[in-house]
């Protein structure tokens, strides 16, 4: 580290020329810096090491070893990586400007010197230096914080994800021990005990997987699964156990899916299942009457339902399989979001407002592992809402035809 030099800065001369050296003093004196002196490379190297200058001015023509070889040998002392040199030259020609960059150089001036001119073009690569240098140092504590916040929040998921498999384990065994109990002989009182410690278990443990799966997709340790499955039969299978939540509720809920989306599909049925029935789960519980409609349908846009017309496709494995775009919507009537809310509800832990969160429950995950599942399958999510009016919640996904 230079020493502390606040009223005057320090400049190193090199000159094996006794008068070029006076000159360039004078100059740099008139204008407050102290000098030093060395009359050839090997005396400036030394000088360098013993008082870090905070600017050299460095002569080429020098017997033993001259202003090239010396600026180099500058450049690889630790000190020297940044100090500014200023290659003071006969020769104007490109080869040997050329050669006194190659070399390290800063800038370069040819001689005879201005002493105005000098001093100007001092101060200015010395100011550009530290400003340089500032610029470096806070990019290197940009990236330290980076690479800080970078490693709390791996951490951070890491520790969420053991935590949550830790209390997954013995959830499972309090909810198989309650359905053990609710198969025997109960009184009335007893059996609505057991089904509340059912019911506040599948809460958790649904709070738990959330929060597991959102741990492994930040830390990018999820993957997607690649298998042939029915679209049909998963989106019957997805609504099967919301019918009797909805009927309970006394509201309608369909399953409408188009003629043209095909039957056999090739993809993650799993994580397929796990965004539908968000959405659903969602919907049933912000709507207390009306209906509730799941649908799924080419997505026009994307793929031309006319048969003759070209299907997009793409490199699977060094094959090519065709795609096709399915949008999954979840239309209900149920209290609608505010339009400043649309977009904040696919943040993690975010919800429309407070008064949701109290009335409702829910961690604010549901939609922001839906976000990030779907942007892991290339896909979109978005939502049409008004407040009082219900809300589609839709999904679009490219998947492959089931192969061949």
């Amino acid at each position: 580290m230079k020493p502390d030099r606040k009223e005057t800065l320090l400049a190193l001369v090199v000159d094996d020329d006794a008068v070029n050296r006076l000159l360039a003093c004078a100059a740099l004196e008139s204008a407050g810096w102290n000098v030093e002196e060395a009359e050839n490379g090997r005396e400036a190297l030394e000088a360098f090491q013993r008082l870090q200058p905070d600017v050299v001015l460095l002569d080429v023509m020098m017997p033993e070893m001259d202003g090239y070889a010396t600026c180099a040998a500058l450049r690889k002392l630790p000190e020297g990586t940044d100090t500014p040199v200023l290659i003071m030259t006969g020769l104007d020609d490109y080869h040997s400007v050329t050669q006194a960059y190659d070399a390290g150089a800063t800038d370069f001036l040819t001689k005879p010197l201005n002493g105005l001119l000098l001093t100007h073009r001092v101060r200015y690569i010395v100011r550009s230096s530290r400003i340089v240098q500032e610029l470096r140092d806070s990019q290197a504590s940009l990236v330290q914080a980076r690479d800080a916040a970078l490693e709390s929040t791996r951490l951070k998921s890491e520790f969420l994800a053991t935590v949550s498999h830790e209390i997954r384990t013995p959830m499972n065994g309090v909810l198989g021990m309650t359905e053990w109990l609710m198969d025997t002989q109960l009184t009335p009182e007893q059996r609505d005990c057991a089904d509340a410690i059912r019911t506040s278990g599948d809460t958790l443990l649904s709070i738990i997987s959330n929060i597991l799966d959102f741990s492994k997709i930040e830390s990018g340790k999820l993957q997607l699964q690649q298998i042939d499955f029915d679209v049909r039969q998963l989106l019957e299978d997805i609504v099967g156990p919301f019918r009797q939540r909805t009927q309970l509720k006394g509201v309608a809920l369909a399953c409408q899916i188009q003629a043209q989306v095909p039957i056999w599909l090739h993809g993650d049925p799993d994580r397929l299942r796990q965004i539908v029935s968000n959405l659903l789960g969602n919907a049933i519980k912000f709507t207390e009457h009306g209906e509730i409609v799941l649908r799924a349908e080419v997505d026009e846009r994307q793929n031309p339902i006319d048969p003759d017309r070209p299907v997009a496709s793409r490199p699977v494995n060094g094959s090519t399989r065709r795609l096709v775009t399915v949008r999954f919507s979840v239309a209900d009537t149920g209290i609608g979001i505010a339009p400043e809310a649309c977009t904040r509800i696919f943040q993690p832990f975010m919800q429309a407002d407070g008064s949701t969160t109290k009335k409702y429950g829910g961690t604010g995950l549901g939609l922001a592992i839906c976000q990030q599942l779907v942007d892991l399958m290339g896909g979109s999510i978005g939502v049409d809402s008004e407040p009082s009016q219900g809300s589609v919640f839709h999904v679009t996904v490219p998947l492959e035809y089931k192969a061949e």
